[in-house]
């Protein structure tokens, strides 16, 4: 691995944090894909979501963790695949971090209860920025 890589990596993951929203990419149980553009924060590694627990992606990764996120510029690619997982326990470390992202209080937004956390395997990136394939 070229010894700038890591340090794309890292810049990629700050425009990826920095970024308004990510499209999150999941599938139905019966294959089909879903995608759909959502907010999102990075924190300590990991990319964390807010929905409500009937939406579309929460009863996926019932079914299927495997899941893609990627930022919405699709001429500098990004791209992020990962594990995901319900985390009720980041409560009181998410709220702060979507309160200073996006001035949204999820713990008083009705029915956005459910936190998902995605633990990346593996990042692609192509574009003007630079490309590299890294696992994590």
């Amino acid at each position: 691995m070229p010894a700038s890589t890591p340090a794309l990596l890292d810049t990629l993951l700050e425009k990826f944090a920095a970024s308004d929203c990510c499209w999150f990419a999941s599938t139905r149980p019966d294959g089909r894909a879903h995608l759909a553009p959502i907010w999102h924060v990075w924190h300590d590694g990991a990319a964390y979501v807010v929905t409500k627990a009937g939406t579309v992606r929460a009863q996926n990764i019932r079914h299927n963790p495997a899941v893609s996120l990627s930022l919405p510029d699709p001429g500098d690619v990004f791209v992020i695949e990962g594990i995901a997982r319900f985390a009720p326990e980041m409560a009181p470390t998410m709220v702060p971090l979507f309160q200073a992202k996006y001035n949204w209080n999820m713990r008083t937004d009705p029915g956005y209860d459910t936190i998902i956390a995605i633990d990346p395997l593996k990042a692609l990136a192509w574009g003007s920025h630079g490309e590299g394939r890294w696992s994590f």
